[in-house]
């Protein structure tokens, strides 16, 4: 029971590093609210203010107030967006939620966060195509068959001519991630027009797609659907969770780099501790919202005396500043029994624990930043056969 504990003290607070969509602030951004000597403003447009900034990878970037733009340039320094414009420099920091934050030298602050996209579920086909800036409305003429087909729950169907395969999809702000299996991942763009590009770098050609009127009601999932996980479990995610597991890395290495995707902690070593620790990670589509579930061998553990570990999870979690923990339970969720730990987390997370005993195995499911909707699925469909 002593090593037992030792690995669930070590990882019952595990939460996995921000990914790379949520650790750079290139790309779009709009005002959303201004907090001025205190008071909160928001609605901005409403009070005729509205702003947007645009970011770019290489330092540079444009600030656009009521329809006026103003060059501007950006640097990161010890986790502080500096972005400097005609006005001067303002400090700016990404916060959990994914807003960006500025703050001027008075304490004034302004809030800004990333435009909402289009969802790109329903069905798609290829209507033009453009190469070195003539654009090609005769399909016919290109000789392919292009139908992309998104489900609201993270699946897809992607066809060309006769062939037809079954894939996954995420979305990122405008960029729609298409992943067949076993085949290299393709990026799409969804355009301010409302159609889906997808550029073939190799060709120097645009593909370019369009809604139709074809319905896209993803299949009825059936339970196999649900995840199967090697320590014994399964659980039905919510619409659009997904597993960090080996292919996930791969997804991302091949999307941002090796050097990116490391920088940002999603590499083998994020695999090997996951490994190590007998440990299934899962992430919500907005990359802050996640759950673990570690599995450990319970040892003479049983439900029945399960209460009497409480002064030890006090103990150990005390070593990592916590120290108002404390276990209730049992509860019933969906026929099993479940204890609940209870306590003040960290900084900018909402954090919920369940422990049961099945099968002579410890799991410890831990909840980060679940909305209320999300951890009843979860719960309700987690099993242990």
């Amino acid at each position: 029971m002593k090593r037992m504990l030792g690995i669930l003290m070590a990882l019952m607070l595990f939460v996995a590093p921000a990914l790379a969509q949520s650790a750079t602030v290139e790309g779009d951004w709009e005002l959303i609210s201004l907090v001025i000597e205190g008071n909160t403003y928001e609605n901005l447009a409403q009070q005729g203010m509205v702003m947007t900034m645009r970011l770019e990878a290489d330092g540079t970037g444009v600030q656009t107030v009521n329809g006026d733009e103003y060059s501007c340039t950006w640097v990161e320094t010890d986790g502080e967006i500096q972005i400097s414009g005609s006005d001067g420099a303002m400090s700016y920091v990404l916060q959990a939620d994914g807003t960006l934050v500025g703050i001027d030298q008075v304490g004034d602050s302004m809030i800004f966060a990333r435009p909402a996209a289009d969802s790109p579920v329903g069905a798609w086909t290829l209507t033009a195509a453009e190469a070195e800036g003539i654009v090609i409305n005769d399909t016919a003429t290109l000789n392919v068959e292009l139908d992309l087909t998104l489900y609201a729950d993270g699946t897809g169907l992607l066809a060309s001519g006769e062939k037809k395969a079954a894939c996954t999809w995420t979305q990122s702000g405008t960029t729609v991630t298409v992943v067949e299996e076993n085949s290299t991942p393709l990026s799409f763009a969804l355009q301010s027009d409302g159609t889906l590009a997808w550029v073939l770098e190799d060709d120097n050609i645009t593909l370019i797609l369009s809604r139709t009127d074809a319905a896209a009601e993803a299949p009825v999932a059936l339970e196999s659907a649900a995840v199967v996980s090697e320590y014994g479990f399964r659980v039905r995610l919510p619409e659009g969770w997904f597993a960090i597991d080996s292919q996930y890395v791969e997804q991302i290495i091949q999307s941002v780099g090796e050097d990116i995707a490391s920088s940002n902690g999603i590499d083998q070593n994020l695999l090997n501790q996951l490994s190590a620790a007998n440990m299934s990670l899962f992430y919500a589509p907005n990359m802050i919202g996640n759950f673990n579930v570690v599995r450990e061998d319970a040892g003479d553990v049983t439900m029945d005396n399960f209460p009497m570990l409480e002064p030890t999870l006090q103990e150990a979690l005390g070593g990592q500043g916590i120290t108002d923990f404390r276990l209730s339970g049992p509860v019933e969720i969906n026929g099993k029994s479940y204890y609940v730990g209870n306590f003040t987390a960290q900084a900018g997370f909402d954090q919920m624990q369940y422990y049961c005993v099945a099968n002579g195995y410890l799991y410890t499911i831990t909840l980060t930043n679940v909305s209320d909707v999300d951890a009843q699925q979860i719960m309700e469909s987690f099993e242990v056969p």
